[in-house]
């Protein structure tokens, strides 16, 4: 049973982890933001300067230069806004795939034993493959390690080399254990 709770600890160690990570990447794109927006009110800066300049200019060569040089500054921000906007989507996609990886693709299944004296229940995600899954539950009993065993799940058997959700495997299936003498 402690074995239960520590692998659910794990596992939720795991899960926090990973969220964790999102938060950093998260904090890493903000700081980016950040930075392009100071970049931005920079260029803005820059190009009410130009404006100002060119009003008080009489040299018509001085004022296309200063009006290329303007064009460039237009572009210049055109970007950077680009680059705003695409840093608030990163943002925002990062925040929905925390929310995605926690609850969505989280499986709970079963391993029951034919004689029942093993029987054990194993989180998963979808894209774990079986044999990852197996393992995770060879390490809650460990006699299994030295046998040869077929698991049937819904009355086919599991392909151990595929992801679970490959193996059309739901939260709650019950994954039955043959031994293979």
């Amino acid at each position: 049973m402690n074995d239960n709770i520590n692998n659910e600890s794990n596992e939720i160690k795991k899960l926090k982890d990973e969220l964790n990570k999102y938060k950093k990447e998260n904090e890493e794109l903000k700081l980016k933001l950040d930075i392009s927006v100071k970049e931005n009110n920079k260029l803005k800066e820059d190009l009410i300067k130009a404006n100002k300049i060119i009003s008080n200019l009489q040299n018509n060569n001085e004022i296309n230069k200063l009006r290329d040089e303007l064009n460039k500054l237009k572009y210049e921000l055109n970007i950077k806004e680009n680059e705003i906007k695409d840093l608030n989507n990163k943002i925002i996609y990062n925040a929905q795939e925390d929310v995605k990886a926690k609850y969505k693709d989280i499986k709970f299944v079963t391993f029951v034993s034919m004689d029942s004296s093993v029987q054990c229940g194993i989180k998963s995600l979808d894209k774990d493959k079986y044999n990852d899954v197996e393992e995770k539950h060879k390490k809650n009993y460990k006699n299994l390690s030295n046998n040869k065993n077929m698991f049937i799940a819904n009355s086919k058997p599991i392909l151990n080399f595929k992801k679970m959700n490959e193996n059309n495997k739901k939260d709650g299936d019950i994954f039955q254990l043959d031994k293979i003498e």
